[in-house]
């Protein structure tokens, strides 16, 4: 995806649907985004489906206490809610344009291609999109946290210091959502921006939720002006394990379909000796390690074929701290060479 809350989990399952977006944009905002224009139920607009001099493009809400808005065309008397209203907008199935207002939204990263299906006479203005804002109500830490992290050979001051947090609520454009008992923030600043990674490890449904902008590399303030070794990875999960398992900085993608700006790539490469890639020993892994190679020139490597491994921190959970040690030292010790 090109741009991550992060619903890639529900995606990839086929298990988006239209409760999963509701539950984090409202109707009225997905209505004004793609009409270019602050709705009002009060108003009548011109149809952005179609040519229209005339104004007669109106919304409702439905009459069966259901809180549904509703768009309704007088000129071709189609009316539906704002899903519907995408399908006929850029001419996709019902699916695709959930995973579209999912992307256009920065819920997601998988990106998909439409146009809208009129060219209008008239240009609608843009409206700027702004990613859903995320809050969160802190808690204390715990000996269950402590038990959790320690899985991965992570101690609560690395978790402190890459700016981890345990929390008890996370609040969506102010409206708060209880989480799980096991839950954790990920804060992140860039640009004066701060922005929040969610994270649910036993969540089946809201893993993860993910407002940062995808130039936001996990672990990037954390790094040293210089040093002999940096890792790109794709989790601050694997940042962090690698930090305190072998002692070696790392940054984390946002996901493993995001590229990197090659001016990006030239710094690290500037400010360390050497620069390795570790992304997923799976099959969207290893193709994104290879287009990543041929993108920007850096050599790649992954975990053992060891079952239920397929990044570091799964290596360390899989077969423990001293032995993942010894594994990892003899796999970079080829690398570096």
């Amino acid at each position: 995806m090109k741009k991550n809350i992060n619903l890639n989990s529900i995606i990839y399952n086929e298990k988006l649907t239209r409760d999963d977006i509701l539950e984090l944009i409202s109707q009225e905002d997905i209505f004004t985004y793609y009409i270019g224009e602050k709705i009002s139920i009060k108003e009548t607009y011109n149809s952005p489906l179609r040519n229209d001099d005339v104004p007669s493009f109106s919304f409702y809400y439905r009459r069966d206490n259901s809180g549904i808005l509703m768009f309704y065309d007088f000129g071709t008397k189609e009316c539906g809610d704002c899903i519907v209203f995408i399908t006929k907008l850029f001419g996709l199935t019902y699916g695709n344009a959930l995973l579209k207002i999912a992307y256009d939204f920065k819920l997601s990263d998988i990106y998909i291609s439409a146009d809208k299906q009129k060219k209008l006479k008239k240009n609608t203005k843009i409206i700027q999109n702004n990613s859903v804002k995320i809050g969160i109500k802190r808690r204390r830490w715990q000996m269950q946290d402590a038990k959790y992290w320690k899985i991965f050979g992570i101690c609560k001051a690395t978790l402190e210091k890459y700016r981890v947090a345990p929390i008890e609520y996370v609040f969506f454009n102010n409206n708060p959502k209880k989480v799980d008992k096991l839950t954790y923030s990920y804060q992140e600043y860039k640009d004066d921006i701060i922005t929040y990674k969610i994270y649910q490890p036993y969540s089946k449904k809201y893993k993860w939720m993910n407002n940062a902008n995808y130039t936001v590399h996990q672990g990037y303030r954390q790094l040293p002006e210089k040093g002999e070794l940096l890792i790109i990875t794709k989790s601050l999960k694997d940042v962090m394990s690698l930090k305190d398992v072998v002692g070696i900085n790392a940054i984390g993608l946002q996901s493993e379909s995001v590229n990197v700006k090659s001016s990006v790539i030239e710094e690290y490469k500037t400010r360390f000796d050497k620069v390795l890639c570790l992304f997923d020993n799976d099959k969207p892994g290893i193709r994104f390690s290879e287009d990543f190679h041929k993108d920007h020139k850096l050599p790649y490597f992954f975990m053992p074929n060891i079952e239920g491994v397929t990044d570091f921190s799964d290596l360390v959970k899989i077969v423990g701290v001293e032995e993942a040690k010894k594994i990892f030292k003899k796999i970079i010790e080829n690398e570096i060479k």
